[in-house]
């Protein structure tokens, strides 16, 4: 008599894991439960060496500011001057968010009890009770990419409030590093208040069923399969895992 094997399926995710699975579910599959791991590309390294100097010199490790930063040079100077004052409760650089199921507060590495895990790169209070939330992009800003640069936003701004009760709004914004864009644009303020908490945990609950519920994890044929390395044709290079 066959045994029966357990079916693998998602049990926590990120905006990454979620944002990879609306491309394809096959390659959130490959990735994140056969472990099948895509090797740094050099836009990837190159994504991570900028946060990395946005990082240092916010933190005064770096006396310059890298020219990879100099269309947001005001802000940076900004947030750097802040951060030397001293006041941590004032300004958060690279920290690590993660929650329950039922929205509670835990730490990154429970790999029993975690949900979802929300990186932040930098927050900074604004006024009482205001927090700005900012996520430093590289690459290309896409105007028809607006819906998932907003359930993006809205995720920063549900984080925050779990995070800090004592917040009363939010101001989410993503800075394309390369080519000096803020969104939402100077000029158009987001601002997400602490009674719209229960809607977005009603909309990420929603958004992220499908993926934690399947079982199969159909490919999804795309624009974008010539640049996945699971694609068939690249099989040389350790990929070819995909039939497309």
């Amino acid at each position: 008599m066959a045994t029966k094997t357990s079916v693998k399926q998602i049990t926590s995710w990120s905006f990454s894991r979620y944002s990879t699975y609306k491309t394809c579910p096959l390659k959130l599959k490959l990735g994140a439960i056969d472990r099948i791991q895509e090797p740094p590309n050099a836009a990837m390294k190159r994504g991570a060496d900028i946060h990395m100097m946005a990082e240092n010199y916010i933190k005064g490790k770096l006396r310059l500011l890298p020219k990879e930063l100099k269309l947001f040079s005001d802000e940076f100077k900004r947030l750097k001057a802040k951060y030397k004052k001293g006041v941590l409760t004032d300004i958060l650089v690279e920290d690590s968010w993660a929650f329950t199921a039922k929205w509670e507060q835990t730490t990154w590495n429970d790999w029993i009890k975690c949900w979802v895990r929300i990186k932040l790169d930098c927050a900074v209070i604004i006024k009482s009770g205001g927090l700005e939330v900012n996520d430093w992009k590289t690459g290309k800003f896409r105007e028809e990419s607006n819906d998932d640069y907003l359930e993006q936003l809205e995720l920063y701004a549900l984080g925050a409030f779990l995070m800090f009760p004592d917040l009363e709004e939010v101001h989410p914004k993503l800075k394309y590093l390369d080519h000096g864009i803020t969104h939402p644009p100077e000029g158009v303020e987001l601002i997400y208040k602490r009674s719209d908490i229960p809607k977005l945990k009603k909309a990420w609950e929603a958004r992220v069923k499908p993926m934690l519920n399947d079982k199969i994890f159909a490919p999804k044929p795309n624009g974008l399969c010539k640049y996945c390395f699971y694609r068939k044709s690249n099989a040389a290079d350790g990929g070819g895992q995909c039939k497309f």
